[in-house]
Protein backbone atom coordinates (compact mmCIF):
# COMPACT_ATOMS: atom_id res chain seq x y z
CA UNK A 1 0.00 0.00 0.00
CA UNK A 2 2.89 2.59 0.68
CA UNK A 3 4.36 1.77 -2.72
CA UNK A 4 1.11 2.97 -4.19
CA UNK A 5 0.58 5.97 -2.37
CA UNK A 6 4.30 6.80 -3.23
CA UNK A 7 3.48 6.51 -6.77
CA UNK A 8 0.46 8.69 -6.25
CA UNK A 9 2.72 11.54 -4.85
CA UNK A 10 5.27 11.56 -7.75
CA UNK A 11 3.09 11.75 -10.71
CA UNK A 12 4.03 14.87 -11.87
CA UNK A 13 7.81 14.69 -10.90
CA UNK A 14 8.68 13.81 -14.94
CA UNK A 15 7.03 16.56 -16.05
CA UNK A 16 8.21 19.41 -14.12
CA UNK A 17 11.93 17.97 -15.14
CA UNK A 18 11.37 17.85 -18.62
CA UNK A 19 9.93 21.63 -18.27
CA UNK A 20 13.38 22.39 -16.13
CA UNK A 21 16.00 20.68 -18.44
CA UNK A 22 14.08 21.84 -21.81
CA UNK A 23 14.84 25.60 -22.18
CA UNK A 24 18.67 24.44 -21.62
CA UNK A 25 18.72 21.59 -23.92
CA UNK A 26 17.36 23.80 -26.70
CA UNK A 27 20.08 26.40 -25.94
CA UNK A 28 22.41 23.68 -26.81
CA UNK A 29 20.74 22.83 -29.61
CA UNK A 30 20.48 26.32 -30.85
CA UNK A 31 23.85 27.00 -30.14
CA UNK A 32 25.12 24.25 -32.17
CA UNK A 33 23.27 25.29 -35.14
CA UNK A 34 24.12 28.93 -35.17
CA UNK A 35 27.89 28.22 -34.48
CA UNK A 36 28.36 25.52 -37.00
CA UNK A 37 26.63 28.08 -39.29
CA UNK A 38 29.41 30.59 -38.72
CA UNK A 39 32.00 28.31 -39.08
CA UNK A 40 30.96 27.33 -42.32
CA UNK A 41 30.39 31.29 -42.98
CA UNK A 42 34.40 31.14 -41.63
CA UNK A 43 35.28 28.69 -44.20
CA UNK A 44 33.78 30.22 -47.44
CA UNK A 45 34.91 33.44 -45.99
CA UNK A 46 38.58 31.96 -45.90
CA UNK A 47 38.65 29.94 -49.24
CA UNK A 48 37.39 33.15 -51.09
CA UNK A 49 39.97 35.25 -49.55
CA UNK A 50 42.35 32.64 -50.31
CA UNK A 51 41.26 32.45 -54.18
CA UNK A 52 41.48 36.29 -54.85
CA UNK A 53 44.54 36.03 -53.43
CA UNK A 54 45.95 33.88 -56.17
CA UNK A 55 44.19 35.52 -58.53
CA UNK A 56 46.02 38.56 -57.59
CA UNK A 57 49.42 37.02 -57.38
CA UNK A 58 48.79 35.74 -61.37
CA UNK A 59 48.55 39.57 -62.41
CA UNK A 60 44.53 40.22 -62.35
CA UNK A 61 43.49 43.26 -62.19
CA UNK A 62 41.55 44.53 -59.13
CA UNK A 63 38.11 44.26 -61.28
CA UNK A 64 39.12 40.55 -61.84
CA UNK A 65 40.13 39.93 -58.46
CA UNK A 66 37.22 41.02 -56.42
CA UNK A 67 35.10 39.06 -59.30
CA UNK A 68 36.97 36.12 -58.09
CA UNK A 69 36.12 36.41 -54.71
CA UNK A 70 32.45 37.89 -55.41
CA UNK A 71 32.31 34.37 -57.50
CA UNK A 72 33.54 32.19 -54.13
CA UNK A 73 31.41 33.99 -51.89
CA UNK A 74 27.95 32.92 -53.63
CA UNK A 75 25.36 33.30 -51.08
CA UNK A 76 27.27 34.95 -48.20
CA UNK A 77 25.80 38.61 -48.78
CA UNK A 78 27.00 41.70 -47.55
CA UNK A 79 30.94 40.45 -47.29
CA UNK A 80 33.08 43.19 -48.20
CA UNK A 81 36.04 43.13 -50.80
CA UNK A 82 39.36 45.09 -50.19
CA UNK A 83 42.36 44.61 -52.49
CA UNK A 84 45.67 46.29 -51.53
CA UNK A 85 49.33 45.80 -52.62
CA UNK A 86 52.43 46.13 -50.56
CA UNK A 87 55.52 47.60 -53.26
CA UNK A 88 58.98 45.69 -53.03
CA UNK A 89 60.61 48.35 -51.08
CA UNK A 90 57.67 47.52 -48.38
CA UNK A 91 55.72 50.59 -48.99
CA UNK A 92 52.24 50.93 -49.24
CA UNK A 93 50.70 51.29 -52.74
CA UNK A 94 48.07 53.81 -53.59
CA UNK A 95 44.72 54.26 -54.20
CA UNK A 96 45.35 53.03 -58.05
CA UNK A 97 45.74 48.98 -57.43
CA UNK A 98 46.18 48.28 -61.24
CA UNK A 99 49.12 51.05 -61.76
CA UNK A 100 50.82 50.15 -57.88
CA UNK A 101 50.98 46.32 -57.98
CA UNK A 102 54.40 45.38 -59.51
CA UNK A 103 55.85 42.38 -59.92
CA UNK A 104 57.26 41.25 -56.64
CA UNK A 105 55.53 43.29 -54.31
CA UNK A 106 52.70 41.72 -52.28
CA UNK A 107 48.74 41.15 -52.88
CA UNK A 108 46.70 41.91 -49.73
CA UNK A 109 43.20 40.33 -50.13
CA UNK A 110 40.80 41.04 -47.07
CA UNK A 111 36.83 40.21 -46.98
CA UNK A 112 35.03 41.30 -44.00
CA UNK A 113 31.78 39.71 -43.22
CA UNK A 114 29.48 40.22 -39.90
CA UNK A 115 27.80 37.43 -39.16
CA UNK A 116 24.38 37.76 -37.64
CA UNK A 117 23.01 35.27 -35.27
CA UNK A 118 20.03 33.46 -36.59
CA UNK A 119 18.61 31.48 -33.55
CA UNK A 120 17.08 32.80 -29.77
CA UNK A 121 21.20 32.20 -28.59
CA UNK A 122 22.16 35.58 -29.57
CA UNK A 123 20.73 37.01 -26.30
CA UNK A 124 23.61 35.15 -24.36
CA UNK A 125 26.44 35.82 -27.06
CA UNK A 126 25.51 39.12 -29.09
CA UNK A 127 23.42 39.57 -32.15
CA UNK A 128 26.18 39.29 -34.83
CA UNK A 129 29.83 37.65 -35.03
CA UNK A 130 32.68 39.55 -37.07
CA UNK A 131 34.57 37.54 -39.75
CA UNK A 132 37.44 38.96 -41.28
CA UNK A 133 39.79 37.13 -43.56
CA UNK A 134 43.04 38.47 -44.99
CA UNK A 135 45.62 36.20 -47.49
CA UNK A 136 48.27 37.84 -48.69
CA UNK A 137 50.70 36.91 -51.72
CA UNK A 138 53.39 37.38 -54.12
CA UNK A 139 53.14 38.90 -57.00
CA UNK A 140 54.52 36.91 -60.02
Amino acid sequence: MSIRRRRRGERGAAAVEFALIMPILFMLVFGIVDFGYAINRHSVINNATRDAAREASLGGGKADIIAVAQQSLDGVAGAVVQVTCIKPTKAACGSNYDADAVSNGWAVVTVKYNHKMITPVSIFFGDSISLDRTAQMRIE
